[in-house]
C-alpha cells in the first residue's frame, strides 16, 4: 500500500495548527502549514532559538510589559506567544531626499564662503616700506640695513608732473591735457622721437612676480614717469628679470639711479643704471 501524503489527508479548506517542538540544545522547531504563491499547500518548518539581549528602555513600557495576560492569554507566561501572536515586520526609516539635497546645499554654500574668503586674503597684499616684499615692515630681514623707501627718495612737490597746476586748475573743467601739450613740454614730432627724447634707466635682479604697477610705484617718487615697461615671458607670463623706465626730467632719471642702485625689493637687491651706454 503506497505511503499518502500529509496533504490528501487534510481537509482543502482546514489546515493542521501549528506545532511547537522543544529541542535539547534549548531552541524550538515550529512547523505551519500554509498556500504558496500557486496555490498549493506547504509546509513551512523553522528552528528558532531565543536569545538574551539587553536593552534599555522607557520605564513605563517596562511596566506595561510585566501587566498580567487576560482572555486567551489568561495564565501565559511574559512576551509574545508565536502562535497567538503576529509579530509586525520591522520597518526601515527612510529618510526624505529633500534633507540630502538641503544638507549638499548647505555643504557648497561653506565651501563657496570659504573660497571668497581665500581670494579676499590673496586680494590684499602686506607690503613692506623697506623692501617691498609681501610681509609686514617690523618683520622685514632688511630693516637693520635698509631705510625705508619714502625716507631715501625725499619726494617733495618740486617734482611734480611738468604742467600739474595747469592741470589741476582745469580739473574742474573736467579737461584732459596731454603731456605733449602742457606747459614746459616740449613738442615732439612722433612717440619714437618722444621716447628716445626722454631719459630711461635699466633696472636689473627683478622678481618674477614683478609687475609694471609696482614698478611706477617704485619710482614714481623721484619724479614723474613717461613710461614703464616690464619685460614678461611669453610661456611662463612672469617677469624676466629686468624693466625700463623713462622720466621726463633728467634729474629725476639722475636721482633713481643714485638711489635705487643696491636698494632691496622682493627679497632682492636692484641694479640701476642707464638704458643706453653713453646715458643722459
Amino acid at each position: 500500500m503506497a505511503k499518502t501524503s500529509w496533504a490528501d489527508e487534510v481537509d482543502e479548506n482546514e489546515f493542521p495548527s501549528p506545532e511547537v517542538i522543544s529541542n535539547p540544545d534549548g531552541s524550538r522547531t515550529l512547523i505551519e502549514y500554509r498556500l504558496n504563491e500557486d496555490g498549493k499547500k506547504v509546509k513551512s518548518t523553522r528552528r528558532i532559538k531565543n536569545k538574551v539581549v539587553q536593552e534599555h528602555v522607557n520605564r513605563a513600557v517596562a511596566e506595561r510589559k510585566k501587566w498580567a495576560k487576560f482572555g486567551a492569554e489568561r495564565g501565559a507566561a511574559p512576551g509574545p506567544n508565536i502562535s497567538t501572536t503576529t509579530v509586525g515586520e520591522v520597518i526601515l526609516l527612510r529618510l526624505s531626499q529633500y534633507a540630502a539635497q538641503q544638507k549638499q546645499q548647505e555643504i557648497e554654500a561653506q565651501q563657496q564662503k570659504e573660497q571668497e574668503k581665500s581670494l579676499a586674503a590673496k586680494s590684499s597684499r602686506i607690503l613692506c616700506r623697506n623692501c617691498r616684499g609681501e610681509h609686514f615692515t617690523a618683520r622685514c630681514p632688511y630693516k637693520d640695513t635698509l631705510v625705508p623707501l619714502e625716507e631715501i627718495t625725499g619726494a617733495s612737490s618740486a617734482n611734480a608732473e611738468p604742467g600739474a597746476s595747469q592741470a589741476e586748475g582745469d580739473k574742474g573743467a573736467n579737461s584732459y591735457v596731454p603731456p605733449h601739450m602742457r606747459a614746459g613740454a616740449k613738442a615732439v614730432d612722433s612717440m619714437h622721437e618722444r621716447r628716445d627724447e626722454n631719459p630711461t634707466i635699466r633696472i636689473t635682479n627683478l622678481s618674477e612676480n614683478t609687475q609694471d604697477d609696482d614698478v611706477k610705484q617704485l619710482c614714481r617718487p623721484f619724479g614723474p614717469i613717461a613710461r614703464a615697461y616690464v619685460a614678461i615671458d611669453r610661456m611662463t607670463q612672469l617677469c624676466k628679470g629686468f624693466a625700463f623706465v623713462s622720466f621726463y626730467d633728467h634729474d629725476s632719471a639722475t636721482e633713481a639711479i643714485a638711489k635705487l642702485n643696491g636698494h632691496g625689493f622682493d627679497h632682492l637687491i636692484l641694479n640701476v643704471e642707464w638704458a643706453n651706454s653713453g646715458g643722459k
